[in-house]
């Protein structure tokens, strides 16, 4: 009787087999890695710019409010006769409206927080606003802007201020590169200006009918792609009811308003 013998002809992977198969799967992994890698540095980078154009975009928006409001309630609301108000520019129940525009400075008074009425029992809230751009400290050059109560005070140097810092790492703001721009209502572009100027010409704030803003702005973060800082510019143009309290040098009345 034969004895039946069973042989293993099966074999397993070659050294060498196993060796290509662990270097194929090491550089699939790392092409996944990398994709990964890649995507979330993109999404970093996306937030970062996101980021700076929110902060800037509602510190335009709170600027553009404050300036629609400049120059209300003013005296023609106080009066019946706008061709004759009286001007009380020192009142703290009237708002002088512009008071200063420069490459880097913007102030005017307003009632940003509202009224229901201009009569006297009842009177609004004016505000002092300022802008400033402050040159040196931490994350400067930077936009502060300040609001307090208007004091029974001139409005150019009379004034108090409490500055809040706003928008850091401000890029633009001087000569070459403003701001704040003014124009008259023909187009021509107010040169830095403020209230106590002759206005004999016809060229005073209380012409100006236009004001221009222009925001260049950097991350204080790098792009974790470039390692650049990222930078945006935001433009805003304001059209305003300009009821300045500026005076005509030789009319000696406002001329906000008319």
């Amino acid at each position: 009787m034969r004895k039946l013998t069973h042989s293993n002809s099966q074999a397993g992977f070659s050294l060498i087999e196993m060796l290509i198969s662990c270097a194929l799967l090491t550089i699939i992994m790392g092409a996944i890695f990398a994709q990964i890698r890649q995507g979330q540095l993109s999404s970093a980078t996306e937030q970062v710019k996101l980021d700076l154009f929110q902060e800037s975009r509602e510190f335009m928006d709170q600027l553009s409010r404050d300036l629609r409001a400049a120059g209300y309630p003013n005296p023609h609301n106080f009066n019946g006769n706008p061709a004759s108000p009286n001007i009380e520019p020192y009142s703290p129940q009237e708002a002088a409206g512009l008071v200063k525009i420069d490459v880097g400075t913007l102030w005017f008074e307003s009632s940003v927080d509202g009224c229901s009425s201009t009569t006297a029992g009842n009177p609004c809230n004016v505000s002092v606003i300022r802008y400033d751009l402050v040159p040196t400290g931490p994350g400067c050059p930077c936009l502060q802007r300040s609001q307090t109560l208007k004091a029974d005070a001139d409005p150019l140097t009379g004034q108090t201020e409490t500055q809040q810092t706003e928008v850091q790492n401000v890029l633009n703001g001087t000569t070459g590169d403003p701001i704040f721009q003014a124009y008259y209502s023909d187009g021509t572009a107010v040169p830095p200006m403020q209230m106590d100027a002759d206005c004999s010409l016809g060229q005073c704030l209380a012409n100006v009918n236009t004001v221009a803003i222009t925001l260049k702005v950097q991350s204080p973060n790098p792009d974790p792609q470039t390692g650049q800082k990222p930078t945006i510019t935001l433009m805003s143009t304001v059209r305003l009811n300009n009821c300045s309290s500026a005076y005509s040098a030789d009319a000696g009345t406002v001329m906000g308003c008319r």
